[in-house]
């Protein structure tokens, strides 16, 4: 009986229901020198070391046998990823498949294109914020969700057992180019309620791309709304012209041309385009916690004016608008936030991760949306938001999530498209006036040098110690909540660490919270 990929998926899938498995012993070689990472977050690896060829032809045969005819392929600007690209359009052909290729393009401009396409699969070739050195593969299902814990793990079935998914040369695959930025640009577009609006304001706006996958996309929506670019990284150069990840060390140029252009806002991306750090005239780059509840800030008055509505949803599984009904409660003189608040039994709530910033929780609240929190990780949120059919939700390091959006994951282009939706709404001419009307972040994120072996009993020493009377939830390490504020603790899956974050409502009480979590580790 000949080799074909529904009953390989289905013996992949039927295998993988029953435990983990480990992987080949070669490939676990790379994974213990630390030059290969596989996990539900997809593969990472060291060039040279971590994506050797043949291992690469065998992870890409590997996804072959369990997705469907048509993948969709697209990469970021890592100066390894048109050859890795090359490589795998090479093995899906030979393997059957129908490839639609977006070649350089965001990581949700993939997703969206997989659930516009309706394609059975997609890869996407990015290690995202990590170094040059590395690229990596994020392999999609159908709808454009990522692989999750089962899907992982029927592909380590078909890794294992190796099978040769050639096809005869009467069914070889075919390529296929698409403008999947084109694409993605239409649906957010279509999404934004007050589009003319914001091309009435014509803002000013500096983008930093990091030389990136959205080095192109982004300028490109934002011209689209009728805003001036002055583009900054946009180039098409070797490697990244500052570090890839966007953190404050990284953006103190980007934070400069702001205040110099004396902008409306800015945007920074790290390279693969889901996470999107704002920026202002008067402050420069500013806290990534910022980007979700403005956004968020955006959705509400949508909403409040009545421009959005469930029937705006275009997706069947868990992608819903912004519900029915509801009663506006806008009063002068209250925040935009507050100015967007809405009531009504039908609205389904804002989801983020335990680690985001209090902020979306009191925007969500003030609009009358229950708020909710899940395990860190784009997949673990949207899988929360699938479940509970909520409305909005996302990462606070940046990552904006709609699931109206064919995207329905971290979506760069999505957060700034609503930050200045909100922003044309209540007519301000710059995200500093709209930072007025939000309080400060007191925030701390600190990794914690901890041997693996020891991990354990520090996470019950803080529960011991601050726990009584504290909302404890340990889906993902120890969160302990309080009515000032909060701690999250969290082993690192990489490294023998362990990550402490805090944050309250003013500098007093993170610093004393902050205090009391240091003692109780033993590191004060």
């Amino acid at each position: 009986m000949g080799w074909t990929a529904q009953t390989w998926m289905r013996d992949c899938i039927m295998a993988a229901r029953k435990k983990q498995h480990s992987l080949p012993p070669e490939i676990q070689k790379s994974v213990d020198s630390g030059q290969l990472m596989v996990s539900v977050s997809g593969i990472r690896g060291t060039l040279p070391g971590g994506f050797r060829p043949d291992h690469l032809a065998r992870f890409i045969q590997s996804n072959a046998a369990i997705t469907g005819k048509t993948i969709v392929l697209g990469n970021d600007a890592r100066p390894s990823g048109d050859a890795l690209r090359n490589m795998i359009q090479g093995i899906l052909v030979l393997s059957g498949k129908d490839i639609l290729d977006t070649g350089l393009a965001p990581t949700p401009t993939v997703k969206a294109v997989v659930a516009q396409k309706k394609a059975a699969a997609g890869i996407i070739v990015t290690a995202s914020h990590n170094p040059i050195e590395w690229n990596g593969l994020k392999f999609l299902k159908k709808g454009g969700f990522f692989f999750g814990s089962q899907e992982l793990e029927a592909w380590k079935v078909a890794l294992s057992l190796a099978q040769d998914t050639t096809v005869p040369p009467a069914k070889l695959g075919r390529i296929q180019s698409v403008d999947g930025i084109s694409l993605h640009i239409e649906a957010i577009l279509k999404r934004i309620p007050n589009v003319a609006q914001i091309r009435k304001k014509k803002y000013r706006v500096v983008v930093d791309g990091v030389g990136g996958a959205g080095r192109e996309a982004l300028p490109l929506m934002l011209e689209a709304l009728g805003c001036k670019v002055i583009r900054l990284n946009c180039e098409d150069v070797f490697g990244f012209p500052r570090p890839p990840e966007p953190t404050p060390a990284a953006l103190k140029e980007f934070g400069k041309l702001c205040k110099k252009e004396k902008v409306a806002a800015g945007f920074a991306l790290d390279p693969d385009a889901d996470r999107l750090v704002p920026g202002t005239a008067l402050s420069g780059a500013i806290n990534e916690e910022y980007t979700l509840p403005l956004a968020l800030m955006g959705y509400v008055q949508s909403v409040r004016k009545g421009t959005l509505s469930s029937g705006n949803a275009s997706r069947k599984k868990g992608t819903h608008g912004a519900g029915g009904g509801g009663r506006s409660q806008s009063r002068a003189g209250r925040s935009p936030a507050a100015r967007g608040s809405q009531n009504g039994s039908n609205r389904k709530g804002v989801i983020v991760n335990l680690s985001s910033s209090l902020l979306t929780a009191l925007v969500a609240q003030e609009a009358g949306l229950p708020f909710m929190r899940a395990p860190v990780g784009e997949a673990n949120v949207v899988e929360s938001m699938l479940n509970s059919k909520a409305v909005f939700g996302g990462e606070g390091n940046g990552g904006v999530i709609d699931p109206a959006l064919p995207s329905f994951g971290r979506d760069s282009l999505a957060g700034a498209a609503w930050i200045l939706s909100a922003m044309a709404e209540f007519n301000m001419d710059s995200l500093d006036s709209m930072l007025q009307h939000l309080p400060g972040i007191h925030m701390i994120k600190e990794k914690i040098q901890m041997p693996k072996a020891k991990i354990p009993a520090a996470f019950q020493k803080l529960k011991k110690a601050l726990g009584k009377g504290a909302a404890i939830d340990e889906r993902d390490g120890l969160w302990l909540g309080f009515d000032e504020g909060w701690v999250h603790l969290r082993a690192s899956n990489t490294e023998p660490i362990v990550r402490l974050i805090a944050e309250g409502r003013n500098a007093s009480v993170l610093e004393e919270l902050h205090g009391r979590c240091r003692q109780a580790l033993g590191k004060s």
